[in-house]
């Protein structure tokens, strides 16, 4: 017996020439309430217009609909004229060598095929969840005038060897320092967390611990698990151990960060240097991204590409912000070819030092307390007062006021 349709149900349009693929997903769908499923006749394989006229939240698109470059097109086109729609993206196991064009194209997510009840069923409520904040907070930024902004930030690197982990946790002690606020560093990489061990913290305590209590979190819970660190900042570091560590759902991790938010004012968030649906939710979730790149051609392609995605998943481009790190000046791609290429001005820029960057990490001192006065710290101290202006506070000591509340008008999340 099919179960009754709720009244707010979610439309998922289905679009596949592949019977046996459609018989699968009809019956899942239909045997979930809180899905109602549109099947519209295609008029010349208009997906555009079936889109157009049934308005969709969830579009479940058959990789293999279209010739391979139509099928990107078709996305992109999606995307751009139909934002509320989101769209998930079924593609056979011995094709995901292409899940990262589709992604690039617009895509919320993709799911393998073949699947069970519980993957399209999960994947489904994830992509929903996730287009519903979007969207909620694209339509929400004009109204925002006057509102206080929370001070967040993520910290990524699309490439390895960026110093994103360094630059994160520097940062956040920069910005206590200039700051009268409590600030929380949180290690975002659930797997191979360094924030820890750069600040020579021991403890089984994790973000994992908050995660049973996502939906509800308590102050004082919250303040049992964060440590507090020598330099003044609050961390809540990754799991120590594997055997803890645990895979995080996006709608989990989601209710966890804004948790914290109302909790600490002043958040940093290291994001690592994989793209990922916990970064995404973390890009979504959190005032702006703080993009760390290095002056070589690899770490800028892969900027590139990441600013491509940012693009299809409707972020403001004055969300982003570009911080060059490990600056030398010798054999570097220039700066100015930098802001060209990725098409933004570059936000900050700290220098090169391996020695003091070694040893650092080896004593597990970070450099802005090891050698305030060393030029990289002087970077640091430079990009948290650059940071404090764009969120339009005067919270700098150095300044001695309190200024008037401003509003980012381009950011999409507060």
């Amino acid at each position: 017996m099919t179960p009754t349709t709720t009244l707010n149900a979610i439309r998922v349009l289905l679009i596949s020439k592949d019977e046996l693929f459609v018989k699968e997903a009809e019956n899942i769908i239909q045997s979930d309430s809180q899905y109602e499923l549109v099947t519209p006749e295609l008029i010349e394989e208009n997906i555009l217009q079936a889109v157009k006229m049934e308005q969709p939240d969830i579009l479940l698109f058959d990789y293999r609909y279209f010739p391979l470059e139509e099928t990107f097109d078709v996305i992109d086109d999606i995307t751009i004229l139909n934002p509320k729609t989101a769209t998930l993206v079924v593609i056979p196991e011995e094709e995901l060598a292409n899940a990262n064009k589709v992604i690039l194209a617009g895509a919320r997510a993709f799911l393998p095929y073949p699947f069970t009840r519980a993957n399209l069923l999960n994947t489904l409520k994830r992509v929903h969840e996730l287009n519903a904040r979007l969207v909620l907070s694209a339509d929400t930024v004009a109204g925002r005038v006057g509102v206080k902004q929370d001070k967040s930030v993520l910290v990524f690197s699309p490439k390895g060897g960026a110093g994103c982990s360094s630059v994160a946790v520097n940062l956040a002690i920069a910005l206590f320092q200039a700051t009268d606020e409590e600030l929380l560093l949180v290690d975002g990489k659930h797997i191979f967390g360094d924030v820890g061990l750069m600040l020579n913290i021991k403890t089984a305590n994790s973000i994992v611990d908050l995660i049973p209590h996502a939906g509800n979190l308590d102050e004082n819970l919250v303040r049992q698990i964060v440590i507090r660190h020598t330099s003044g900042i609050q961390v809540l570091p990754s799991p120590f151990s594997a055997s803890v560590a645990q895979p995080i759902r996006p709608d989990d991790l989601f209710k966890v960060i804004t948790g914290l938010q109302k909790i600490f004012p002043v958040m940093v968030v290291d994001g690592g240097n994989y793209l990922n649906d916990d970064v995404v939710t973390l890009m979504d979730t959190l005032e702006r991204v703080m993009l760390v790149i290095t002056p070589d051609l690899a770490s800028l392609k892969n900027a590139r590409l990441f600013m491509d995605i940012c693009r299809t998943l409707s972020y403001p481009r004055e969300k982003i912000l570009l911080v060059m790190n490990k600056v030398s000046g010798r054999n570097d791609v220039s700066m100015g070819e930098v802001e060209k290429v990725l098409r933004t001005k570059i936000f900050g820029v700290i220098p090169a030092d391996e020695n003091i960057a070694l040893s650092s990490l080896n004593e597990g001192v970070p450099i802005i307390t090891k050698r305030a006065n060393h030029p990289i710290s002087k970077a640091y101290k430079k990009l948290a007062e650059n940071l404090l202006e764009v969120y339009g506070t005067s919270m700098l000591r150095a300044q001695g006021e309190i200024a008037s509340d401003m509003l980012l008008k381009t950011s999409r999340l507060g």
